[in-house]
């Protein structure tokens, strides 16, 4: 039986303004630069991965890589009104 290994968190973030093509996320860290790959969980939607494209103090823009669903907005909005956040991991 395969077991997957599970890497820690980079950073927990809070999804605002969320489109099908990004979002822009606030932050806790102050490490994140521009160009930075991410990806983030969904439960029961595809990973999502994407690219910082702007840093401006805790605030970061986000692009997906590929547009996501309405479904899967929505569930970034449920998920950071219910759990506070989002953990991004590197990709």
């Amino acid at each position: 039986m395969k077991t997957q290994r599970q890497h820690s968190a980079y950073a927990s973030v809070v999804a605002r303004h969320i489109s099908s093509e990004g979002c822009q996320f606030v932050v806790e860290q102050d490490d994140i630069a521009e160009g930075q790959r991410f990806s983030f969980a969904l439960d029961g939607h595809p990973p999502v991965r994407g690219t910082v494209r702007w840093v401006v103090s805790d605030r970061i823009g986000f692009a997906f890589d590929r547009p996501i669903s309405r479904d899967a907005q929505k569930a970034m909005l449920q998920r950071c009104r219910i759990v506070q956040g989002l953990d991004l991991y590197l990709s």
